[in-house]
This record gives structure tokens, sequence and C-alpha cells, in this order.
């Protein structure tokens, strides 16, 4: 049995056309475990009505915590999934029909090899726009992202394994709970302890088209060179992303320095933007 995870927060728009792409997978052996963050929109009442229609499947929970943000809104859900998998969902993609089965099979074929380590399975993704037409049919081709960077190495200067692609075996959950306040993303944190301890593999498919929006918290950054607006926004935000980043891997690799952090932040923006 899989547990999806899906954390929203004010996602009415496309939450339909996402939890509907997930009741049509072709592995139905999951169940959706959803908490809201809050949301003012009818969030709540979308996630109500699936849960009334498919009370087997949908899973409405509810706490008293309040906003939380969106990692520690995962790391909610983490704590109620008690499965022998966990899949991360956003609330405004679509799910390729085979998602689950074909990273569930690699998972155990995995796990064959290494039956005692934390596993981490994650895919490529194919990033469209919000009407779902094709922007690129790679995020890792797009981002310049090589999904070989699955080291610890390289998993502390750069995350990999995007959140709504990646499913993790029962011992990933166990290395990576709780997921705490200095997390500044849910999927680097997993990703994080499961490569200090275990195994990272990766399909070089797609298995979710990727919306991207006007508000996505964090989507597809491009390679290329920036507008100017966009570069000074970067700098400006450049020194407190980069405390928080650090406050992050150091609570899983202390070693971890911050000049190699801003060395390697410099080396590799310059790398994406050529």
């Amino acid at each position: 049995m899989i547990d999806i995870l899906l954390a929203t927060y004010n996602g009415e728009r496309f939450l339909k056309q996402q939890i509907d792409s997930i009741l049509a997978q072709s592995n139905q052996d999951w169940q959706l475990l959803i908490r809201d963050d809050n949301s003012s929109d009818s969030t709540v009442n979308i996630i109500k009505d699936y849960a009334g229609k498919y009370p087997q499947k949908v899973r409405l929970i509810e706490d008293k915590y309040g906003r939380l943000g969106t990692a520690l809104n995962f790391g909610k859900l983490l704590e109620h999934a008690a499965n022998d998998y966990v899949m991360f969902s956003d609330q405004d993609d679509i799910w390729l029909p085979d998602k689950i089965s074909l990273t569930l099979n690699t998972m155990k074929d995995v796990e064959k090899l290494y039956p005692d380590k934390p596993i981490l399975v994650h895919t490529d993704l194919k990033v469209v726009d919000e009407d779902l037409k094709t922007i690129a049919d790679s995020l890792w081709s797009y981002c310049k992202m090589s999904p070989l960077d699955n080291s610890l190495n390289k998993i502390i200067y750069r995350n990999v394994a995007t959140g709504c692609a990646t499913m993790i075996n029962r011992k990933a959950v166990e290395v990576s709970k709780p997921i705490p306040p200095e997390a500044r993303v849910h999927d680097w944190w997993v990703a994080l302890n499961v490569a200090k301890t275990g195994k990272i593999a990766h399909i070089p498919l797609p298995t979710v088209l990727y919306r991207q929006h006007t508000q996505n918290i964090i989507g597809a950054k491009r390679s290329g060179f920036a507008s100017i607006s966009a570069l000074i926004r970067k700098l400006q935000e450049w020194p407190s992303r980069l405390s928080a980043d650090y406050l992050m891997i150091s609570k899983v690799y202390p070693k971890v320095k911050r000049s190699m952090l801003v060395l390697n932040d410099i080396r590799s923006t310059i790398v994406r933007r050529l």
C-alpha cells in the first residue's frame, strides 16, 4: 500500500484535475492523505467532496496546527503515513496514468539490491504551462539537472529529486521524520537524509505534467540568462536563501561549510546560464 501525501493551500483552481489524475492511476493500491494549510478559497470543500465520494481512497487530515508553510505541511502529513511506501503530490500538477506502477516497480528492484537501506526513487517531469501546453519534454534538461548527481556530496549543493516525482520506502520515511522548521523545502530535506544513509535511484521518463503558473511556490527555473529585474531580485534574496539552506543542510551534515555553499551556488548559477 502507498500513502500519497498532498499538501494544499488555496489550490481550488487546479486541485480537481490533480486528484482526478491520481484516481485514474493504473495502480490503485494507495490512499490519498490531504492536509490543507488554512486555505481561504474553496480548497477544503473540494477535498471534502472527494473524501465523501471516495471514502476508502481520500482522507482529509484535520488538526489544530494552522498555517505551517509547504515544508511543514508535508511534515505533518509524513507523520500520518503508515504504509510501506510514500509519494508526494503537489496540488496543481497532473500525474500520468502509470506514474505509481512505474515508480513502484523500480523501487522494488532497488530494494532487492539494498534490502536494508532507505531508498528514494524519482522520475523526470514534463514541464507544461497552466493550460497543459508543453514547455519542455524534460525538466532535467530544461533546468540543466543531472539525476546522476544523487550522492550526499552532490545533494548538499543541489537537490535533483523533485518532490512530486518521488517515492520513498518505509526506511526512508523513518530517517526523514520529523521534518524540522529549518527545512526550507521538504523534498530536499528527504533527499539529504536518504543520500546520507541510503540509495537514490532515478527513472529517465517523465511521470508528471509539471504545471507552471503565476502562483508556483518553487516551479521550474529555466536555464539561460534571466531578465535584469529577475537577476536583481535573485541577488537580493540570495543571502537569506543561502542562510536557510545552511541551517537545513547542517542538521543533516554538520561538516558543511557556508563558504562552500556560496562558491558552489555561484558556480552552478554560471553553468546554468551558459
